[in-house]
């Protein structure tokens, strides 16, 4: 059995605040001009260097979510008992599960976009 603090977990943000903050990170990481000059080969590794990067950056988040949230398999039965009266036990896990399954949608984004830049 895991001793928990459920005080560590931090709020989950809007999907709009989510976009925001995932969509400027990559702005301020990575180059922004393309100049007409610029071979064909370069703006696509412009924009495929783009693509990874939010990706990655999309599933750190969730990652990150997903990790500060308890199972409610590990945590005590009280805690488990207290989180199915307040939250309903089984709308927590697929809550998790829409998270996670988003998470793989990024990954295979991340994996299937690039090629077709090419």
């Amino acid at each position: 059995m895991v001793v928990y603090n459920f005080k560590k977990i931090a709020p989950v943000p809007t999907a709009k605040d989510f976009i925001d903050v995932v969509l400027s990170k990559t702005q301020r990481q990575t180059p922004t001009v393309i100049h007409k000059q610029y071979a064909i080969g370069r703006v696509r590794s412009f924009y495929m260097r783009k693509v990874k990067f939010t990706q990655q950056n999309y599933e750190e988040k969730i990652a990150r979510v997903l990790d500060e949230f308890p199972r409610l398999n590990d945590i005590h039965p009280f805690y488990a008992d207290l989180m199915n009266v307040l939250y309903d036990k089984d709308h927590y896990k697929l809550a998790l599960g829409q998270l996670n399954m988003a998470r793989r949608l990024f990954d295979k984004i991340g994996k299937d976009y690039p090629p077709l830049l090419e």
